[in-house]
């Protein structure tokens, strides 16, 4: 493990071709990369102050994934994305877990630090290189009959 390493690498197979989320989730693949970066220098140093790491991370991520979850929805709701419903529960059960790390942050430890940069790292790539794909014909046709409409 090394601080200057990341653990995710953006790639353009990431890229959804919609340029707002697409920034959005760069911005995502960052901030795990910051989380992953801190949590090993402060072990690498055998400081005792990862867990400001991890309170700054875990703040800024959930700070963040509330703008991206609504100005993604708020596309797929305009778009009529029929499978909706499902995906704003994929999104629900994130939230739930990042409020939980936050609850028991005072429990945290570098092995329960490590299982959650762990599941941001898989919800990344499962979510937006699989589950986020499936609503961009969705929003690309919204995007076509909206510019339509207005030449």
């Amino acid at each position: 493990m090394n601080e200057n390493t990341d653990l995710l690498v953006w790639d353009k197979k990431f890229e959804l071709g919609i340029p707002a989320i697409d920034t959005q989730h760069e911005h995502l693949v960052e901030l795990c990369n910051k989380l992953y970066k801190s949590i090993i220098h402060q072990q690498k140093v055998g400081s005792e102050h990862w867990q400001i790491a991890l309170s700054e991370a875990l703040r800024e991520t959930a700070g963040y994934i509330v703008i991206h979850f609504r100005d993604e929805e708020k596309l797929m709701k305009a778009a009529g994305f029929e499978k909706f419903a499902e995906h704003r529960a994929r999104h629900q059960e994130f939230i739930s877990k990042v409020t939980e790390t936050i609850t028991n942050f005072d429990k945290a430890t570098f092995q329960t630090t490590f299982d959650f940069v762990k599941f941001l790292y898989d919800w990344i790539l499962r979510h937006i290189a699989y589950e986020d794909k499936l609503y961009v014909k969705s929003i690309i046709e919204f995007y076509k009959k909206r510019n339509q409409q207005t030449n």
